[in-house]
């Protein structure tokens, strides 16, 4: 998805927000912590210090590539964990669903 995808999606969960850090949550995409711990090189405790664009990554990995680490796999889970996707905030899920990239074309939900 390009750039702008991202900030909206950011917008939505954490007023784009890239230093996020709560007992739960952390990014600016507001990724739970055993989440952001399963599918990053980096810990939970070190997201604040990432750019955006490391950050943007995370979801990649969470939603579309999955991850590996320590020879173990982890499948992605893909996008409809972010309530902002769920309910369409900025349009984010009327993107996905005009978006041509297979991987998305992959898990998308959209209304027919």
């Amino acid at each position: 998805m390009p750039k702008a995808w991202y900030v909206k999606l950011a917008q939505c969960e954490t007023g784009n927000n890239t230093q996020h850090r709560t007992r739960s949550y952390v990014s600016a995409f507001g990724i739970y912590r055993g989440t952001w711990n399963n599918w990053n090189h980096t810990s939970d405790r070190k997201a604040h210090l990432l750019t955006f664009a490391q950050q943007a990554r995370a979801v990649d990995r969470i939603a579309y590539k999955g991850h590996t680490e320590g020879g173990r796999y982890r499948w992605p889970v893909g996008l409809y964990g972010w309530g902002a996707i769920k309910n369409n905030c900025n349009g984010l899920n009327d993107d996905l669903c005009k978006s041509n990239h297979p991987s998305v074309i992959k898990i998308r939900r959209c209304k027919r």
